[in-house]
């Protein structure tokens, strides 16, 4: 047996322990990031269930008075004679 194709072997087996320790150092390092984002999901999910709960309470609420349109009195506006209508002027 050549001793080429051993070296190979070893620089290949060597090549991907690397690979895998460089993997595990990685997802070690973010830990605290991956846990601060799961720990937002879940504070946003909790929020989205609270303001459903409030819109759901607030559509579901019955009106406690029937709301009625005030009418306002009608004005009835007499026609100006023409008589009394006066041409305008341009500003000087």
């Amino acid at each position: 047996m050549s001793m080429v194709p051993f070296l190979a072997l070893l620089v290949m087996a060597s090549a991907g322990c690397v690979a895998v320790a460089a993997i595990a150092v990685t997802v070690r390092a973010q830990m605290p990031a991956m846990r601060r984002l799961l720990a937002e999901a879940r504070a946003l999910s909790t929020d989205r269930e609270f303001v459903v709960q409030i819109t759901a309470q607030s559509l579901a609420a019955e009106p406690q008075l029937a709301v009625r349109q005030r009418r306002s009195p009608v004005r009835v506006i007499r026609p100006v004679p023409p008589a009394a209508v006066r041409p305008l002027r341009a500003a000087a």
